[in-house]
């Protein structure tokens, strides 16, 4: 078996498989296995790509480096300054390359469905119901400062409250909740004195 074969064929499988995942990661269809397969593929071809260069170093010297000048060629310069302009242009997120790596996605991609926002009175009706619960006051006695919403499944909540008969004392109150499964649930919590 001949190694420079046998390195450069696995060269080509290797790239093979790299480039159908890259384009369906790049076209938005991309999975767990496939994010992960392109990521072990990738290591799997920068392997085979060093021995590879290692195999075929003295061709490689000859295509970069004129053995009559002993100049660099063309040949290794444009390819070169090519690398150059895109890795930098990627870097700085130059408009161009930042809307060719989105363009896949935006044409292909699997578009996410956009969470409703809670409205105002829902945020009210999760927060009066929790605390009336939690703290055991009468749900009419709950009057709210400021509810709000921190991401998607945190409602911060302040305001006063006053306990259910026969002990009416009014106090602060400062709780998070937050969703757990579909369960919304008083994380942290804090009461004072009014």
């Amino acid at each position: 078996m001949k190694s420079k074969n046998l390195v450069s064929l696995s060269v080509a499988a290797v790239f093979a498989v790299l480039s159908v995942t890259g384009l369906l990661i790049y076209l938005g269809q991309g999975n767990h296995t496939i994010d992960h397969t392109h990521a072990w593929f990738g290591v799997l071809f920068f392997g085979a790509a060093v021995f590879h260069i290692i195999n075929n170093w003295s061709s490689i010297k000859g295509y970069s480096v004129s053995r009559r000048t002993n100049s660099v060629q063309r040949e290794l310069i444009i390819p070169s300054l090519i690398t150059v302009v895109f890795v930098v242009g990627i870097a700085a997120d130059w408009p161009v390359f930042k809307d060719l790596a989105n363009a896949g996605k935006k044409a292909f991609g699997r578009s996410k469905p956009k969470k409703e926002a809670l409205s105002q009175t829902t945020v009210d009706s999760i927060a009066r119901r929790l605390i009336a619960d939690h703290d055991k006051v009468d749900a009419q006695s709950i009057r709210f400062d400021t509810t709000a919403v921190l991401g998607e499944n945190v409602i911060v909540a302040q305001g006063t409250a006053s306990h259910a008969k026969p002990d009416t004392t009014t106090f602060r109150f400062t709780d998070v909740l937050s969703l757990e499964g579909n369960q919304w649930k008083i994380v942290a919590g804090q009461t004072g004195p009014r």
